[in-house]
């Protein structure tokens, strides 16, 4: 059985459809019981166990404990991610430091007195990288995050880590771009601009959208999650485009696709620019994945989704 933690977010429903199609026993773990996906777009293929459990709290976590051990692969995908990554606040300080560091460590301690577990498989960000000093960014670049989030992100990829040098488990972080696609919420760019286009309302970019961003759909993510689980490698590697798109080419495809008379302006820079391009080679070199969807594929999907949510 593949136990799938944070089954009821956005990347964790997309990972749950792609496993049930493809056959497996799924147990579903969250803070409140999920038996079906909530995108609309989306089909659990198969029924699913479910778990309810509060990785923040050690008593939730250890009461899970006998189940936990019984599953043979362990995706844990639960964490806290603020709606707005790239600011801090003291609120998110706390929420990422007690689901995303210690939920974790809550997880891998009940996992370390199972005699089942085969392969653990963690959900990283490419926010652990921080400002880019070469491009592409390889898993080799170093580390020194902006925020609250990737701080918290990369505290527990340490911790997943030891957990396969104590334990002897495969156990692999998978740095992810920012995700798009139907169920995405939060406050980035594509996101924000079919946010707007769907409102009828200007898709404003900031100075001369040509800044290099990264992206990977959310059914690409979840491939990618599934080859870790059947390739078991030991060791963090990135999923994104491998290209990178420039802020433009995100708005433009987005009025591709919106059919209306929705306008694109540009205003003053409000921030210096950033290029952000990830090298994928490890991700086709272990796990044979590379991303499928089109960047205006994955446009219409995630505008469909919004229009019918209202």
């Amino acid at each position: 059985m593949i136990a799938v933690t944070g089954a009821s977010g956005h990347l964790g429903q997309w990972v749950v459809a792609r496993l049930t199609k493809l056959g497996f026993e799924v147990l579903c773990i969250s803070r409140s019981p999920i038996n079906s996906p909530r995108i609309p777009e989306l089909v659990w293929e198969k029924q699913v166990h479910t778990l309810v459990c509060d990785i923040t709290d050690p008593v939730s976590v250890e009461a899970c404990s006998q189940q936990l051990c019984e599953v043979e692969t362990f995706v844990h995908l639960a964490g806290h991610v603020p709606d707005d990554t790239a600011r801090n606040t003291p609120d998110d300080a706390a929420s990422t430091l007690h689901a995303n560091v210690l939920g974790s460590i809550h997880l891998l301690k009940a996992l370390s007195n199972s005699t089942r577990l085969s392969s653990l498989v963690y959900a990283s960000t490419f926010e652990v990288y921080g400002a880019p000093r070469r491009i592409p960014i390889d898993e080799d670049h170093p580390t020194q995050p902006f925020g609250y989030y990737g701080a918290s992100k990369l505290a527990a990829e340490k911790f997943v880590s030891l957990f396969n040098l104590d334990r002897g488990v495969p156990a692999c972080s998978l740095r992810f771009s920012a995700i798009y696609g139907p169920g995405d919420h939060l406050k980035r760019a594509i996101g924000n601009f079919v946010r707007a286009a769907a409102s009828g309302e200007e898709l404003v970019v900031q100075g001369d959208g040509f800044d290099l961003r990264e992206l990977v759909y959310a059914g690409d993510a979840a491939e990618a999650v599934v080859l870790a689980i059947q390739k078991q490698p030991s060791c963090v590697i990135n999923i994104a485009s491998g290209v990178g798109y420039t802020i433009n080419e995100m708005a433009n495809s987005v009025l591709r696709v919106a059919d209306d008379k929705v306008k694109l302006v540009h205003r003053e820079r409000v921030k210096e620019r950033t290029d952000y391009v990830m090298s994928i080679d490890r991700a086709r070199d272990l796990l044979d994945w590379r991303p499928s969807t089109s960047i205006e594929e994955g446009v219409r999907a995630q505008l469909g989704w919004v229009r019918a949510c209202g």
